[in-house]
């Protein structure tokens, strides 16, 4: 039954989510043609560069915000309002409404936050390239070439010196970004949902109080991650100072990931137990 369930929601969500996931698409598409306009041939293309990218990405992250609340919106009208009712009636478990509902959302939110990052890197990534293509082309050429050395790999000084500043390959720190947002997606997802449970369990103002819980829960989250961000650091002597860098990279994306997984796992269970209580349908 869990997979007409899944089956039923990404009908439901696909439309939508689609349309977003374009948006993102072609806002990338369209920003890179842009910077391919010679805008760099003005007087100050540092500071219009700067424009385009800080509109861009705000841009993005505005369709991150709809996507989160597209996702939190939709688990609560169908779960907790009067669609509730009709929902609860099928023949299935709440924990398999449940679970339709993060499997789905947990691919789209993810989904949704890969082109976001991925857009804003090759945004900034062209805005870059075009105006050191503007400014002198043997650094251009050179920028080719490191870069080649880095996507292709190789003993050469580029990735020695990546290597020996962050701790770690171009790729593994690629594979630890990509692990560090799996983690985090999960993470803020079920944040979102674990603050919807906790809101059905008021007697009056269930959706402030979601929301309150949302930012409680959002400040708590924020608050750990500041925590783990400083602590490589903060667990180095300052003999260590020539592997500081190395090794603050390493540790915090390391810790990072973790602390993101446990997380995961504390909101997920919290969910179970709280779905597993008898509802209080508005």
């Amino acid at each position: 039954m869990l997979g007409k369930l899944l089956k039923h929601e990404w009908k439901s969500t696909c439309k939508i989510m689609t349309v977003i996931n374009l948006t993102v698409l072609l806002l990338t598409i369209a920003g890179f043609c842009i910077l391919n306009m010679n805008i760099f041939g003005n007087r100050e293309p540092t500071l219009l560069a700067g424009f385009l990218i800080i509109f861009y990405a705000l841009s993005l992250a505005a369709f991150g915000i709809i996507t989160e609340i597209y996702l939190f919106a939709r688990f609560y009208r169908n779960l907790f309002t009067s669609e509730g009712y009709l929902m609860h009636t099928l023949p299935v478990t709440p924990l398999q409404l449940f679970h339709a509902k993060l499997i789905v959302g947990y691919f789209w939110y993810v989904i949704n936050s890969l082109l976001i990052i991925g857009g804003v890197l090759l945004f900034s990534f062209v805005a870059a390239w075009q105006f050191m293509d503007s400014q002198e082309a043997e650094s251009t050429h050179r920028m080719l070439s490191d870069l080649n050395s880095v996507i292709f790999g190789g003993n050469n000084d580029v990735i020695s010196a990546f290597r020996n500043t962050f701790g770690c390959t171009p790729l593994q720190a690629a594979g630890m970004t990509v692990l560090f947002q799996l983690s985090g997606s999960l993470a803020a997802l079920l944040m979102g949902y674990v603050s919807i449970l906790l809101g059905q369990l008021m007697e009056k103002y269930r959706l402030a109080s979601a929301i309150g819980f949302y930012i409680v829960l959002y400040i708590i989250n924020q608050i750990i991650s500041s925590f783990l961000f400083l602590l490589p650091g903060l667990q180095m002597s300052a003999a260590d100072m020539e592997r500081i860098m190395s090794g603050y990279f390493k540790g915090f994306f390391s810790t990072a990931v973790l602390s993101q997984t446990i997380l995961s796992l504390v909101l997920y269970l919290v969910s179970v137990l709280l779905m597993k209580r008898k509802l209080n349908l508005e």
